[in-house]
């Protein structure tokens, strides 16, 4: 039993964290782990399940993904948020939707991602660089999420048909509500559509805390959230094919820099040029997945196009937008499509597959008065094959993948490359419970498209310097895993370096702030290096359990480049402090109800993560230290999973804090004070 799911399906895996062990309606943890999404053999490290997700009052990642003390999402709301696995920022992370992602950005001053964890069925994490059958571009690991769909929702049910509510409250500030409908007709067709919307005001940080207007309140940072997915699917024999739609969309008055806040002189309400705003990300998307087809056992495709999308009723005031008057519309398009692949040969369990993904910038306007310019492009495709092999107590991977990327800037200018990307590992399992594990993966990005709202030219030309190299991640990490059921226990140690760093320079303005003209170009600007150590231990007694965690990381950025492109910015990495979790939690029979206690505490950080060679050092920064407590509880009237009354206060002590996936404090979003919650979900 043990050699069958650790080496045929796992391979090249650090076993997840000792805490998350319980998936809900039984389905094996291992098994889950693989298919969830397409993850490549080194597997995630924390996993978010629908059971999980119904239990929480969490209403975005940062607070589902709370428990993990890797993984640092920064203040405010939205696109306000910097995410940082191991220190390392949006520029070389992935968030994947149903195998749907894009490394393209809106603004450097904004995070990427937007997701309403309201729709999925699962949440996973990986950290690192991927094996070869990871995907397009993981250098710095990933956040995987799969959508729910009307066959999770039947699970167990002896209808046809059912209906999901929920409803939340959370007094710093926000309400939301959600309905979702979904049935099946036969055994051979089934549909589902979800809406969500979660509205939220400005939210107050924590005690001490004064606005430049002298309020209590976070200017700019409310959000209206509505979101929708419609999906419907087909079973036949050993085949299904899902089709679905997603929409997530934020609405409000939003800061041009929304990873900052008014903060004077700089950061002036007038440079800030706050308006009404929209983003939206849209993801139409179709998969099949198939098993027993001959030589190949098992098959998992898909197809998307994915849309990423911000609309300002006025770009008057924001020179980083062109300072257009009036409405205006920018679009990130990508269209890709995966075909991964099993087949077992004897003892042997081979993996296969070709990804790929094109992105197309659309800026609203071109507004260059010495260049004609076009829409940036960029082409990603890959190749890969991975075996697992047991041998006794051992079980061996390798893998290999080739990367292509095609690329054109907005001046026109064209550049290539590939890349060879090895992966290999071992994990010796001495027992049932305890197993050791080393990995020593290889990973490539390609070069990024410059920002999109700046691809309008009024602010210079950002091209593409001759002979661009793809980065490269050699990534080696060696852990253990120890589970007998009640205690558990897990740790890794890794270090990475990063080739060949590439840099998109930002266009700014002269001393009298006026836009400089001519042309800059995106070049391989340096190397980056991190190390660092996580440690996870946890113990469960019938209705008890317990567990802490930490997680440690130490980035650095070495800019090489004559004219210093790299920078100091959260987009590339940071450095975060030393991260503490814990938890406590008792869940009674009669009634069943959970009650619980948890803890995330960042010791200071000091220090910049950038290495300047060629000019001496940099400003120093200092990130303060803070914990933050929450209680929560989740109650089931029913005595089962179809309802669930949850009731949490987030930062209990209402500390006043910045989170360290940002820049230095003071000029960015504070963390959110205390915040009663409660959410029900109810379905029948």
């Amino acid at each position: 039993m043990k050699k069958t799911i650790l080496a045929a399906l796992i391979g090249n895996a650090f076993v997840l964290p000792a805490w998350a062990n319980d998936v809900e309606q039984n389905i094996n943890l291992n098994e889950v782990q693989v298919n969830a999404d397409r993850q490549g053999a080194k597997i995630q490290t924390n996993i978010v399940t629908l059971r999980e997700k119904d239990e929480s009052t969490a209403t975005d990642l940062r607070g589902l993904l709370a428990e993990e003390p890797a993984i640092d999402i920064g203040g405010g709301n939205g696109t306000s948020q910097f995410l940082t696995i191991r220190g390392m920022g949006q520029n070389s992370v992935d968030i994947k939707v149903d195998n749907a992602y894009s490394d393209s950005q809106i603004l450097y001053h904004q995070g990427r991602f937007i997701v309403d964890p309201s729709m999925l069925k699962t949440i996973s994490v990986q950290k690192g660089a991927g094996s070869a059958s990871a995907g397009i571009g993981q250098t710095n690991g990933a956040v995987i999420a799969k959508t729910v769909d009307a066959l999770d929702l039947l699970k167990g049910s002896d209808k046809d048909w059912g209906v999901k509510l929920n409803a939340g409250y959370a007094s710093n500030d926000g309400r939301s509500y959600g309905a979702t409908v979904f049935g099946r007709a036969g055994e051979y067709a089934d549909a589902m559509f979800s809406f969500n919307r979660n509205d939220e005001s400005d939210y107050e940080p924590g005690k001490g805390y004064t606005n430049a207007n002298g309020g209590k309140t976070m200017p700019y940072s409310a959000l209206d959230k509505r979101d929708y997915l419609a999906k419907i699917g087909t079973t036949i024999g050993d085949h299904r094919i899902v089709l679905s739609r997603m929409q997530n969309q934020h609405r409000g008055t939003r800061l041009v820099r929304e990873e900052f806040a008014i903060a004077a002189p700089r950061l002036s309400l007038q440079r800030q040029a706050p308006a009404y705003r929209e983003t939206t990300l849209t993801n139409n998307n179709i998969e099949w997945t198939a098993n027993n087809l001959g030589f190949i056992d098992k098959l998992e495709a898909n197809a998307y196009l994915m849309e990423n999308k911000r609309y300002s009723a006025d770009d008057s005031g924001c020179g980083y937008c062109g300072s257009i008057p009036g409405p205006t519309k920018t679009t990130i398009t990508t269209k890709g499509a995966n075909l991964n692949l099993d087949s077992r040969i004897n003892d042997t369990l081979l993996k296969y597959g070709v990804n790929y993904r094109h992105q197309e910038i659309k800026p609203h306007a071109f507004l260059s008065r010495t260049h004609s310019l076009v829409n940036p492009t960029k082409a990603d495709s890959g190749v890969y094959v991975e075996a697992i092999h047991d041998i006794g107590d051992f079980t061996l991977t390798g893998g290999l993948r080739y990367d292509h990327f095609n690329i054109k800037s907005h001046d026109g200018k064209s550049a290539s490359g590939s890349k060879v990307n090895p992966s290999v590992g071992i994990i010796y399992q001495p027992t049932q419970a305890l197993s050791f594990s080393a990995v020593h993966n290889y990973a490539s990005r390609s070069p990024r498209l410059y920002d999109a709202l700046m691809n309008h030219g009024r602010r210079g030309i950002v091209s593409i310097a001759d002979g661009i190299k793809a980065e490269r991640a050699r990534n080696t990490e060696i852990g253990f895993n120890y589970d007998n059921g009640t205690f558990a226990a897990d740790g890794s140690y890794f270090w990475q370096k990063i080739s060949d760093a590439i840099a998109n320079p930002q266009q700014r303005h002269d001393e009298n702030g006026n836009p400089i003209e001519g042309i800059r170009e995106a070049a391989n600007a340096g190397y980056i290096k991190n190390k660092g150590y996580e440690l996870n231990a946890s113990y469960r007694n019938n209705g008890f359990r317990a567990r802490i965690g930490v997680a440690h990381s130490k980035p650095r950025i070495y800019d090489t480049h004559p004219d210093n492109l790299l920078s100091d910015n959260p987009e590339f990495a940071v450095q975060v402090g030393r991260t503490w979790t814990a938890e406590l939690a008792y869940r009674f029979n009669k009634p069943n109800l959970e009650l619980g206690w948890r803890n995330r505490t960042l010791e200071k950080a000091k220090g910049s993560v950038l290495v300047r060679n060629n000019n001496g050092g940099v400003d120093e920064v200092q990130r303060a230290s803070f914990n933050v407590n929450d209680f929560f509880a989740n109650w089931k009237p029913t005595g089962k999973d179809n309802l669930n009354v949850n009731f949490s206060v987030n930062n209990i002590f209402n500390k006043f804090y910045y989170p360290h996936s940002q820049r230095a404090a003071v000029t960015t979003p504070p963390g959110v004070g205390r915040d009663f919650r409660l959410a029900v979900n109810y379905k029948f």
